[in-house]
């Protein structure tokens, strides 16, 4: 008599994040100043500054693919910018994956401040239904994760969209 036992083999598929708000361009995490902005990203130099403007010519943080998003991601951590779990976040772009787990859909522009601004709310709408989750580690690493990843994307996005490359604060009377 012979057996034969076998599993069916898992998927790796997973669809795309539905960003459920795609118009979003503002939220909790906005910057509205150059040194707010070059705090989270912790450039300091007007030359800094004007260096990393010029990197992120071209992107529009409301309508980007994970194939940019990927490149200012690896850009950001190779120069210290970023930590490796944010630069995880811009890696993972839209989040879609074919059965074998590999990335797909890379060049499907997503609004990005929308994307990871609903991604944490999601997170954190789990941790309130059920608070012996918001109590574990892990739990609590991918809310300052995400904290993170939203407070950088708006700093980029503010980069991008300001005509300003210093310090310096412009006030009228």
């Amino acid at each position: 008599m012979s057996f034969t036992v076998a599993s069916a083999a898992l998927s790796k598929q997973a669809a795309a994040y539905v960003v459920k708000n795609p118009n979003e361009t503002t939220n909790a995490f906005t910057v509205k100043s150059t040194s707010e902005a070059s705090d989270i990203l912790k450039v300091s130099t007007t030359k800094a500054i004007t260096e990393l403007k010029d990197a992120l010519k071209g992107y529009d943080l409301t309508s980007i693919t994970t194939r940019e998003l990927q490149t200012i991601g690896s850009k950001l951590y190779e120069n210290g910018l970023i930590d490796s779990s944010v630069a995880g976040q811009f890696i993972g772009g839209s989040l879609a994956f074919d059965v074998n787990g590999e990335q797909t859909d890379k060049d499907t522009k997503f609004n990005a401040i929308a994307m990871f601004n609903e991604m944490l709310a999601d997170t954190r709408s789990v941790g309130s239904k059920s608070p012996q989750v918001q109590g574990q580690q892990d739990y609590q690493r991918v809310v300052a994760t995400l904290v993170s990843t939203n407070q950088v994307v708006n700093a980029l996005s503010y980069f991008v969209n300001s005509a300003q490359n210093d310090l310096s604060v412009n006030e009228q009377a």
